[in-house]
């Protein structure tokens, strides 16, 4: 299955490589008939101004280009160069070591959309060089490259992706701002999914999908240490059959997930059938009652519960839209409820869950609304409405306005065992003409889930078992057309609990002042100055670093 979903990925970035060698190439979405490139859409080269899209004071209309939808393949290589000057390399609070740090990350983004098939790919590549020797120089994948193609007319298709991702090794040491690495790791993933999707009729539809994703990575913290292989195959299999309600209807679902370790005999499998009875009293609002059966098989234990609860939904607007399931599980009460919220100038995302999951499941997920660009990109849409011209846009506005990929979130800790994951998260964006506010709020607990005939595996660290808190805070100002000041503020704090209470908790506090400018629309020039400290039971009682950054950012 890998190597199938290498070889049509290969094969699809042959093509985009032809297409950019033939700009009247013809292109189209999915579903419609084919034609050719609008000739008057904005150049491949050309970088529309976001902050005009999002209009305000002083703000102009995005030209008719940017609106207008445009066919074929954007590819967009940058290239990334950062030193920084540190007091303290390791983070230590004795022996502390001075040393220059470089990273060059070279980056693609390649978007292309065809008749049956969308590709979409952002990656890159952190190359880690420690010019004082200090420690060993490291390359760091990151990315990812996802494919949606469609094999049958409205009956049969088919997602892959392929996914790298740098995270922490474990949640209990010092906390790092990606611009130095001190406990990181890479996890790597292929995934295909295979899907039946049906529309019988106007009001009901049909899909059976089967998601397989292997993934490859050392675990975490002592797992990481003791070199066991976090090496796993996770399939999960989902039936459903939606009837719309009108205002009266049904959804009747089965979801199996099967997760195996490569290195481990048994397999960890959740499984869930569920019967939804519906209610709209009118368009904007669903009302429904659960009913089902819940349970799981790992290790000894063979888990059963009937299911049962109530599920609402809101969606009053396209852009607002909440959900909510409230269940009674194998595991006890069980929910989930997400808000989201988009504006010309706002992206509001809120969770509150409490699931049943496992390690090698959440491998390469981000919790919502982590990703910056992906935010503003949806306060993006409605000005900008081709993906290709939208997405240069958002780029564009990161990089001028010093914005990270990703707010802080929660670090997943490795166990082979079912966990329990309960947690609650808040995440903003606002974007003006001249100010950039950004906030991330989270807390997480994560407990293996033992039954029975299943005790803890007695190894301090090969548990899951924590509390995590934490919140990022950003904002910037535009001094000038082509330059930017910003502060960001990280607080974290992590708390072992059960199985690791002995590893205490770690907390940890980051101060960045940056400073960007625009040398021409593609170069862009940073410079940040960074102060951590914290403490962690794990290392020395207490640590602080200051660090002095200078970049330079390219976009071909």
């Amino acid at each position: 299955m890998r190597r199938i979903v290498l070889s049509v990925l290969g094969a699809l970035a042959v093509v985009a490589a032809q297409a950019q060698q033939v700009p009247g190439a013809a292109a189209n979405d999915a579903g419609a008939a084919a034609t050719q490139f609008n000739p008057n859409r904005t150049p491949v080269n050309a970088i529309p101004d976001a902050a005009q899209a999002l209009g305000g004071v002083g703000g102009a209309p995005p030209p008719a280009a940017a609106s207008a939808p445009a066919r074929g393949w954007r590819v967009a290589p940058a290239l990334k160069v950062t030193a920084t000057a540190t007091n303290n390399v390791g983070l230590q609070q004795g022996d502390r070591q001075a040393d220059v740090v470089t990273t060059v990350t070279p980056q693609l983004q390649l978007l292309g959309t065809g008749p049956d098939y969308r590709l979409n790919a952002n990656v890159a590549a952190d190359v880690v060089q420690y010019l004082g020797r200090t420690r060993a120089d490291r390359i760091f994948p990151r990315g990812q490259v996802a494919l949606n193609a469609r094999l049958l007319e409205r009956l049969f298709f088919v997602d892959a992706e392929l996914g790298a991702d740098t995270t922490s090794s474990t949640p209990f040491e010092m906390l790092g701002d990606g611009a130095t690495y001190y406990t990181a790791s890479t996890v790597t993933r292929e995934r295909i999914s295979p899907y039946i999707d049906r529309e019988l009729s106007p009001g009901s539809r049909f899909t059976a999908r089967s998601d397989n994703t292997w993934s490859q990575g050392r675990g975490t913290g002592t797992a990481a240490a003791a070199q066991l292989n976090a090496d796993a195959h996770v399939r999960t299999d989902t039936l459903r059959y939606d009837l719309r309600p009108q205002p009266t209807g049904l959804r009747a679902e089965y979801n199996r997930q099967d997760t195996r370790y490569r290195d481990s005999a048994g397999s960890l499998v959740l499984a869930t059938a569920r019967l939804s009875a519906l209610y709209a009293p009118d368009p904007t609002l669903t009302l429904g009652v659960t009913g089902g059966s819940d349970g799981a098989d790992y290790s000894t234990n063979s888990v059963r519960e009937t299911l049962r609860g109530v599920l609402l939904r809101w969606a009053p607007s396209e852009r607002t839209v909440f959900d909510s399931l409230v269940e009674k599980r194998f595991f006890g009460t069980g929910w989930n409820a997400t808000l989201t919220h988009r504006s010309p100038f706002m992206a509001l995302s809120a969770g509150l869950q409490r699931q049943a999951s496992t390690y090698a499941s959440r491998l390469g997920t981000l919790q919502a609304g982590g990703d910056v660009a992906t935010m503003i990109d949806a306060m993006l849409q409605t000005r900008i409405l081709d993906e290709a011209t939208r997405q240069a846009a958002v780029q564009d506005l990161m990089s001028k306005r010093g914005l990270s990929n990703s707010l802080g979130s929660a670090v997943d800790l490795y166990s082979r065992t079912v966990q329990v994951q309960q947690g609650v998260n808040v995440t903003l964006a606002l974007v003006g003409v001249r100010h950039t506010f950004t906030m991330r709020l989270y807390q997480t607990r994560l407990e293996d889930y033992h039954g029975g005939n299943e005790d803890s595996s007695g190894i301090v660290g090969l548990a899951s078992d924590s509390i995590q808190r934490g919140m990022t805070l950003g904002l910037s100002r535009r001094l000038d057309p082509d330059t930017t000041a910003s502060v960001t503020l990280t607080r974290a704090r992590t708390e072992g609990i059960g199985a690791n209470a002995t590893l205490g908790t770690r907390s940890g506090t980051i101060v960045r002042l940056g400073l960007s400018h625009a040398l021409s629309p593609r170069t862009t020039v940073t410079g940040a100055l960074r102060h951590q400290s914290g403490s962690t039971s794990l290392i020395s009682p207490t640590a602080s670093e200051t660090g002095l950054s200078a970049g330079l950012l390219h976009r071909f």
